[in-house]
C-alpha cells in the first residue's frame, strides 16, 4: 500500500507525504533506512555518499552525518541528519544550497504487527524561485514512491 499526498503546509510551505508498508520487523526497516548507502538502491541511478560521519562511531550515518547526492563526480545536494530516534524517526535538512529556502525530511516508523512496519516519509520544501517548489515535490513524490516499493520488495519474505 502506498498513499501519497501533496499539500500546502501551514507556513506556506509545500509538502509531500508518502506512506509505505514494509513486510519486515520495525528494527530491520529502521536499520535499512537509517543507512545512507540504502538510498543508492532505492533511488538509482542517483548516487548517495556519506561525506561526514556522525560523532557516534557505532552509527556513522547518525546525527550530524552529511551525505552528498548526485550523478558520477557531480553531487551538488547535501543533506545533514538532524534527528535519529531509534525505531521511531529520522530527520534531515538540505544544507549549503543557495536555491532552497527550506527543506526538511522526516521519516517515521510504526509497527503495525511484529512483521509489518509502516513508514511515513514527509518532505517540506520551499525553493527560492517562485513556482518551482511544486514541480520539485512532484518529482520527489514519484521517485520516493518507486524507491520505497523497491526497498519493500527487497525485505519482503
Amino acid at each position: 500500500m502506498i498513499l501519497v499526498k501533496l499539500k500546502k503546509g501551514k507556513a506556506m510551505r509545500n509538502a509531500i507525504t508518502v506512506k509505505k508498508e514494509f513486510h519486515a520487523p520495525l528494527s530491520e526497516v529502521f536499520d535499512l533506512l537509517s543507512k545512507h548507502a540504502t538510498y543508492n538502491k532505492a533511488f538509482a541511478p542517483l548516487q548517495v555518499v556519506r561525506v561526514k560521519d556522525s560523532a557516534d562511531p557505532k552509527r556513522p550515518d547518525g546525527i550530524g552525518s552529511v551525505r552528498r547526492m548526485g550523478f558520477g563526480p557531480v553531487k551538488p545536494l547535501q543533506e545533514e541528519i538532524t534527528l535519529l530516534e531509534e525505531n521511531k524517526r529520522i530527520e534531515y535538512k538540505l544544507i549549503n544550497n543557495p536555491l532552497v529556502k527550506h527543506h526538511l525530511g522526516q521519516i517515521d516508523f510504526k509497527e503495525i504487527t511484529p512483521y509489518v512496519t509502516l513508514v511515513t516519509y514527509k518532505i517540506e520544501f520551499t525553493a527560492k524561485a517562485p513556482f518551482v517548489s511544486k514541480l520539485i515535490l512532484a518529482q520527489l513524490k514519484a521517485v520516493i514512491t518507486l524507491g520505497f516499493s523497491k526497498l519493500a520488495k527487497s525485505v519482503a519474505p
